[in-house]
């Protein structure tokens, strides 16, 4: 359900969740790598969810990305 030091959620249809280590994405494919090293828009960061940025471009399977601040367990 919330497993500790995943800093990943994949949201996908139906409402499950799927958590992971981005550590370990982003060594095992260099599309997760170019994932997590985008920067969250500056504009957004203050404002609780830290902003969303439209991934559908990226072809399937990527829809879009959003930033939460999460409580360090």
């Amino acid at each position: 359900q919330a497993p500790l030091c995943a800093d990943v959620v994949f949201q996908l249809q139906g409402g499950h969740r799927v958590f992971a280590h981005r550590v370990y994405l982003a060594t095992a494919c260099s599309r997760f790598y170019d994932l997590f090293t985008l920067e969250p828009p500056p504009e957004t960061l203050g404002e609780g969810d830290g902003g969303t940025r439209d991934l559908s471009s990226w072809g399937r399977g990527f829809l879009s990305l959003r930033w939460e601040p999460v409580a360090d367990p």
